[in-house]
């Protein structure tokens, strides 16, 4: 079995790779050619200025441009067309993405996390599914989400603002382990109260985090779907909590929160159906020392939430989702309490 995963996963990462240096190249020649699409049709139309210093700067569609940026002299207006062989290379790029994604989700539905939670939310899809499975795969984690938040740089930074002393997932800059108050954590030099940032100067990968909070976060968000209420709810907490804080932060934290919830309910999944633990057991393991603290907080829950419980999108899903929560002995009613609540449902 563990050969099987192996080689389901290595099949998968080869297909990100081959899919992602497919759609930069397509974006690429794209530019080059002003590709764009317009009431479901790609046009072509290539806009740039020229000075006399030969300064060829692309313009956006309609956007206008008197002076070099670079500079400053009057510039020339220029509008082209690609050729005909340039434009069905970039049809062939787009249909060899369409096939290549077509084999992603093929690949993912051969694992237990995407038939049981993670094609159940709005935002997700097979694409960062894929991606999901290939960087943070949890068994890989030992199923603890706290080194998958490590490991991609979500962990919160703990800084002591006298010192300059930090506490990261478990390692400090000096060696010595954060003091536990009931303050929160405090410097083990000082006694400072320790203040939580975002994490700088520490090694995660950066790639993966920015595909958490730059590429899942935004999907989520746009999809309208039950996590874009959780995103928009937790802004709003954030907000009233720090009301001196910029939005932009307030929403970014929201992000943070949200896709860190996402993740603990991925890996609790994961280990119910990979190891049969219950999902009350499961959390234990997933959020470890952290659980006994979360569980008495007013907003913990252990049904992995998802948009089939008040939204449902396709028939045959419903039927898989329905087992699905039975499998997993979630209590419908408490879920949707919980949604009502945080005022993601009316």
């Amino acid at each position: 079995m563990a050969e099987e995963i192996e080689k389901e996963l290595s099949h998968l990462k080869e297909l990100l790779v081959y899919r992602d240096g497919n759609v930069k190249l397509r974006v690429m020649l794209g530019n080059m050619i002003g590709a764009r699409k317009e009431g479901g049709k790609w046009v072509f139309l290539k806009r740039y200025s020229i000075c006399k210093n030969r300064h060829m700067i692309l313009l956006k569609k309609d956007q206008k441009r008197d002076k070099c940026p670079l500079c400053g002299g009057p510039v020339q207006i220029i509008e082209e067309t690609p050729s005909e062989d340039v434009k069905q290379q970039f049809f062939k790029l787009l249909d060899e993405q369409e096939i290549i994604e077509k084999l992603l989700a093929g690949s993912v539905t051969n694992f237990v996390e995407f038939q049981k939670f993670l094609v159940f939310v709005k935002g997700v899809g097979v694409v960062n599914s894929a991606k999901l499975l290939a960087y943070l795969f949890p068994p890989k984690f030992g199923y603890s989400v706290n080194k998958a938040r490590k490991y991609s740089g979500l962990a919160v930074m703990f800084v002591c603002p006298k010192c300059g002393y930090y506490y990261y997932g478990g390692e400090s800059s000096d060696g010595k382990p954060a003091v536990p108050s009931e303050e929160g954590w405090k410097c083990p030099n000082d006694g400072t109260k320790l203040v939580g940032k975002a994490a700088r100067g520490v090694r995660y990968n950066r790639e993966v985090k920015a595909f958490l909070l730059g590429v899942l976060a935004k999907n989520l968000k746009m999809a309208g779907g039950v996590y874009s209420g959780i995103i928009k709810s937790f802004r709003e907490e954030v907000g009233a909590k720090h009301p001196d804080w910029p939005k932009r932060k307030a929403e970014m934290t929201a992000e943070r929160k949200a896709v860190s919830l996402f993740l603990s309910q991925y890996f609790a999944v994961s280990l119910h159906y990979r190891e049969g633990v219950p999902l009350s057991e499961a959390y234990k393991v997933v959020l470890g020392k952290q659980y006994d603290v979360l569980k008495n907080h007013e907003d913990f829950i252990e049904a992995p939430i998802t948009d089939y419980y008040t939204d449902v999108k396709s028939d045959k899903y419903k039927a898989v989702f329905e087992k699905t929560i039975e499998e997993l002995g979630i209590n419908r009613e408490e879920v949707i309490t919980w949604l009502k609540r945080k005022k993601i449902i009316q």
